[in-house]
């Protein structure tokens, strides 16, 4: 007998968006319209101990991700906007402490 497995799925719906599902329920937690978005709903469960199994289109799996690894992927989960943003906020500070502060 298997020991008591946490896991969170990502799957896709055919057309109706992405479902975040516990491994072994027959309904799922929430559909999402985009990818990002279950990817966004999923996180939690990653906090709460859940490995998270992110599903392709066709059903394959593209990524398998540890509870455990939850603090070193603390933002993998954010939208390419929010790290571009974040990306170039750390730039800009990097910059600012090398120059100095002018005040």
């Amino acid at each position: 007998m298997q020991a008591n497995i946490k896991r969170v799925h990502i799957i896709s719906r055919h057309n109706e968006g992405w479902a975040v599902k516990k491994q072994g329920a027959s309904r799922a937690l929430k559909v999402y319209s985009t990818k990002d978005d279950a990817l966004l709903g999923a996180f939690p469960y990653l906090q709460l101990g859940y490995d998270l199994v992110i599903h392709r289109k066709d059903g394959s799996v593209e990524q398998y991700k540890k509870a455990a690894e939850a603090v070193v992927l603390n933002g993998f989960a954010m939208r390419k906007s929010e790290k571009k943003a974040t990306s170039g906020n750390r730039q800009k500070n990097a910059t600012q402490s090398k120059m100095g502060s002018k005040n």
